[in-house]
């Protein structure tokens, strides 16, 4: 399965997916009960989701608190992928306890839509967690900016850090400094920059613009790459363990602390 899903231009995350859903069936739950004279909960259910939101974010800023003070206006990047899930179901379930102190006869009303959608978010988790294991590093071979050949296959034995990217591609650019500097501070870690659809010389030209020294440069003109990795936009950041597992996989721009905690998974 893979971590997002294209519609149209759009490239959605999973996550954000089951999120949808789940906060649409308990909306859908909260009217029913409604309908049957229960008291309307909407309110409360609105508070408690952006309750959920907000810790969850603020979950993950204070897990990576030393990346962030580095890159203060970085915690304005929602689309980072920085969340915690689990600390915002815990403080939704919190908030809604205590507005339901004083209010019995709320508590079923407020409960069941809430249940509803923290099982869906839950179930969600896990079957991302569950998805069939994916394939190795596969036997892609691509000619580098330097000349060399490199061949994915032959990387196990260290883990690597894949990154599908094209120069006209806004995130893909944004993220690309970070990326450098990551290469340079992570050595532990084999980074291979994969260009889709573009040539070697306006590759060059564009990193020379850019006054960008990335190792491991390589060209994938028919984009290649694209399709083994089922590729549902740009950028897309691949990662391997030792033994070619792939470990981690994100469809997006990374930040820094996000980079971080997707790396955390070699451990």
């Amino acid at each position: 399965m893979n971590e997002a899903v294209a519609l149209g231009p759009l490239v959605l995350p999973w996550a954000f997916l089951h999120l949808c859903v789940a906060i649409a069936a308990s909306l859908a739950v909260a009217a029913l009960l409604t309908r049957r004279h229960k008291p309307d909960a909407g309110p409360l259910l609105w508070r408690s989701l952006w309750i959920a939101l907000v810790f969850a974010r603020l979950g993950f800023l204070y897990q990576y608190k030393e990346l962030y003070a580095e890159h203060p206006l970085s915690v304005l990047n929602l689309r980072d992928g920085g969340w915690s899930p689990e600390v915002g179901i815990i403080a939704m379930w919190m908030y809604a306890t205590l507005q339901l102190r004083n209010v019995p006869a709320m508590r079923l009303a407020v409960a069941m839509p809430l249940a509803v959608g923290t099982a869906i978010v839950i179930a969600g988790q896990i079957q991302l967690v569950m998805r069939p294991a994916a394939e190795p590093l596969p036997a892609l071979r691509f000619e580098q900016l330097n000349g060399e050949a490199i061949d994915l296959a032959a990387l196990r034995g260290k883990p690597v850090l894949i990154n599908l990217w094209a120069t006209w591609c806004g995130p893909c650019i944004r993220e690309m400094p970070m990326l450098e500097q990551a290469q340079r501070d992570r050595p532990d870690v084999r980074f291979v920059f994969i260009n889709q659809g573009e040539d070697a010389a306006h590759v060059a030209k564009w990193l020379g613009q850019q006054r960008l020294t990335l190792g491991n440069v390589a060209i994938d003109e028919r984009r290649q790459a694209s399709a083994v990795f089922k590729q549902a936009g740009y950028p897309t950041t691949l990662l391997f363990d030792a033994s070619g597992k792939l470990v981690g996989k994100r469809t997006g721009e990374l930040s820094q602390p996000a980079l971080e905690a997707m790396l955390t998974r070699l451990r």
